[in-house]
């Protein structure tokens, strides 16, 4: 008899709590905090994706077309240029389509980061080919005039790679010292590329392949800093507090 009460006992029956009982502990809420924390700060892979496809897509002209516009004839030339306005304009409406995209932010950092992303790359579409029309029409020597081209091209590229990481960095909450380290890093990238790269493929015998092997490295560049941003935001207090988001 009492081997029969200890197996109805331990039944199935008796898994549940009786009535009035205490529920069993559910896990603390401090242990899902980490994980909610982060989701609370994932952009989502739409945004992201977009982001990244549009700065790919910009330099998909200097990767792929100029092979063909150096070797080619006038025709290539012509296809680099329009393959360059072409890529520069996916590239602005990507790119700002991706951070409107962005989770778990305010619509004023949306707008405001959008915003910034739309200047510098509508400055650097805009403003490149008005330079060289205008130093070609001033008449300047080709030594002072390839120069100053390099100059003024150089603080595009600043300004240009300091919009790209502003705006998404402010979208994404962060802290205003992860911008100012953005616009560092920006201008020493861009003086990088105007001392260093385009020397270096004027100079030597295999330019073409230099250029395209120092725009490649000059992508990969920026994705990395795009990727110290992260990491440094990932640290404590060095994102924003996201907004609330209503209840629904």
């Amino acid at each position: 008899m009492s081997y029969g009460q200890s197996s109805h006992s331990n039944g199935p029956w008796q898994s549940q709590p009786a009535a009035g009982s205490p529920p069993y502990p559910s896990a603390p809420p401090h242990a899902l905090a980490p994980r909610k924390a982060q989701e609370s700060q994932h952009p989502g892979w739409l945004a992201r994706s977009l982001f990244w496809a549009a700065l790919i897509i910009g330099m998909l002209p200097v990767l792929v077309l100029t092979p063909l516009a150096t070797t080619g004839g006038t025709s290539a030339v012509v296809l680099f240029s329009l393959g360059s306005i072409i890529c520069a304009c996916l590239r602005l409406v990507l790119g700002t389509a991706a951070i409107l995209l962005v989770k778990n932010t305010s619509w004023a950092r949306r707008l405001i980061g959008a915003g910034i992303f739309f200047l510098g790359c509508a400055a650097l579409l805009i403003l490149t080919p008005l330079t060289g029309i205008l130093l070609t029409s001033v008449g300047t020597e080709d030594g002072s005039s390839l120069l100053t081209m390099n100059i003024i091209q150089g603080v595009l590229n600043a300004f240009f790679l300091a919009t790209v990481f502003c705006g998404w960095s402010i979208a994404r909450n962060r802290r205003w010292w992860i911008l100012v380290i953005a616009v560092v890093i920006g201008a020493i990238l861009a003086v990088l590329n105007m001392t260093v790269a385009k020397p270096l493929a004027e100079n030597a015998t295999t330019g073409v392949m230099i250029v395209v092997l120092v725009q490649a490295v000059w992508l990969a560049l920026i994705f990395a800093s795009l990727g110290l941003f992260h990491l440094l935001a990932r640290a404590n207090g060095r994102t924003a507090p996201a907004p609330a988001q209503p209840a629904y």
